[in-house]
């Protein structure tokens, strides 16, 4: 499924090569997560007790044909069970874990024992082997070689090219203009991280690879279904045309690998990868390529949908739009902020994060135990599927007061500083990033984006959204507006 040293360097060298000969093809990352999803495909026991639950039949008819299924199904069905919810589809046991306490339990507790879920296993035909979809040894070898591209100080250096990629991009903005602010965000967002990650600018690759990302995105949950893996083979079909959207991304990502092969050393994270050895062993092409398409995803899809839906919370509550604006008015008065000015911009990360408790980017968790684990005094074999979702859990009226109200300030203490323990939920409660030793790496680097996007254009900016749009959160492999988030943009 990978190529060797050499026939990636004679893919290299042959500029009239064609597209499947590249580091990883298409039917290449199919098989991987072909593969993948039969490694987890466990036959397990009969007739042992489990928890009430809907009927595999229910939860089929609204995946299927159901306009409510995903996020707001989870919402639901946390109401509904509000401890364990047992699911039988297809041979396949799902459990739904909805109490925040037991949510804890089983992420720290049973940590060694949970493996990526089948999503993420699909997924690889997008990520390959990167740090997303890789397990135990290898992913703890990878999260070795990329973590330190996040640690505070490097952080530090990212904020001065956020800004000016933020600087850069607000004039595209004039008064009264009406834009797609999905694909908006998703444009800057990408210049961020070609930026500040790989030393490239990216910003003639927006268009393009925006549309492959939508494309690959929106058919994610078309692929989850049974037969999806099987149509995506089939010459004709749309799943199967996404081969050419994969090549497209690999095409940006190639480019950037041998780039840097060229100039050596830029010190951003894609030198990092390169020059990495742990146990006297680096990346080759093929695994860089995995990490390359990793970062992308998750450093530039996630912000680019939080910052998203906070300019749609913003609009749709304009007393916190003016209470944030006081604040940046105060401190920033008109001008750039930079990484010191963020421990004086309290109200901005809480709206931030109030936006990432409301519509969270990663909006559910699955995972697979690998051994047999208990559960609230239910015995759950080896091969359930465990299910956590962030979007339930977060609006659940159980730990939040308003929950299903936008009310930034409750992130903020009594003396008006912010803090992730300011409203008082309970751990298994609150994981917006996911949780225990699978937290997301670039947890600091997405906050510290976001914060540093929305100070500086909320300082004269109040996009509203379109009258008469229909804002209908999808679950996809992110929290996306199923009908876009079309918006004017309004100078203040």
């Amino acid at each position: 499924m990978v190529f060797t040293i050499a026939e990636q360097e004679a893919t290299m060298s042959t500029t009239s090569a064609p597209r499947h000969h590249q580091t990883y093809d298409t039917e290449a990352r199919r098989a991987l997560a072909r593969e993948s999803v039969k490694a987890q495909t466990i036959r397990q026991p009969r007739g042992i007790p489990r928890p009430d639950g809907p009927t595999g039949a229910s939860f089929m008819m609204r995946q299927f044909i159901g306009d409510d299924f995903g996020p707001s199904y989870f919402a639901d069905l946390a109401f509904r069970y509000p401890r364990i919810a047992h699911i039988a589809v297809l041979g396949r046991h799902i459990y739904v874990i909805n109490e925040a306490g037991l949510i804890d339990h089983v992420h720290r507790e049973y940590a060694r024992d949970l493996h990526k879920s089948r999503a993420l296993m699909e997924a690889k035909v997008l990520l390959g082997n990167g740090l997303l979809t890789n397990e135990d040894a290898d992913h703890l070898r990878q999260r070795r070689l990329v973590q330190p591209a996040f640690h505070r100080d490097r952080i530090r250096e990212y904020a001065t090219r956020m800004a000016a990629a933020t600087a850069d991009h607000e004039p595209t903005w004039t008064d009264g203009r009406q834009i797609e602010m999905t694909t908006d965000m998703s444009a800057l967002t990408l210049d961020i991280v070609g930026r500040t990650l790989f030393g490239a600018d990216l910003r003639a690759d927006a268009a393009d690879v925006g549309a492959a990302l939508n494309a690959l995105l929106e058919a994610f949950p078309r692929m989850m279904l049974p037969g999806g893996n099987l149509l995506a083979r089939i010459p004709g079909t749309s799943l199967h045309a996404l081969g050419d959207e994969l090549d497209s991304l690999d095409d940006m990502v190639q480019r950037i690998i041998d780039e840097h092969r060229t100039a050596g050393d830029t010190g951003d994270l894609l030198s990092m990868l390169i020059a990495a050895q742990e146990d006297g062993r680096g990346m080759d092409d093929a695994q860089l390529r995995d990490e390359v398409m990793t970062l992308v995803l998750a450093g530039h899809e996630t912000t680019a949908m939080n910052l998203t839906w906070t300019w749609y919370l913003l609009s749709q509550n304009p007393a916190a739009a003016t209470w944030l604006r006081e604040e940046l008015t105060a401190v920033l008065g008109g001008r750039a902020p930079g990484f010191e000015d963020l421990a004086a911009l309290p109200r901005t990360r809480a709206v931030i994060t109030e936006s990432m408790r409301l519509f969270p980017p990663a909006w559910i968790i699955g995972r697979m135990a690998t051994a047999d684990i208990e559960v609230d005094g239910w015995e759950l074999p080896t091969g359930s599927m465990i299910l956590t979702s962030q979007f339930a859990m977060h609006r659940d009226p159980r730990y939040w007061t308003e929950a299903w109200a936008f009310r930034p300030e409750r992130w903020l203490t009594d003396e008006g500083q912010f803090s992730e323990k300011a409203p008082g939920q309970p751990k298994g409660a609150w994981f917006p990033f996911g949780y225990g030793k699978r937290k997301c790496v670039g947890d600091q680097f997405a906050l510290t984006e976001a914060t540093l996007v929305l100070a500086t254009l909320a300082q004269r900016w109040a996009p509203q959204l379109v009258p008469g749009t229909e804002v209908v959160p999808t679950g996809a492999v992110t929290l996306r507006p199923g009908n876009g988030m079309p918006m004017v943009l309004r100078r203040v």
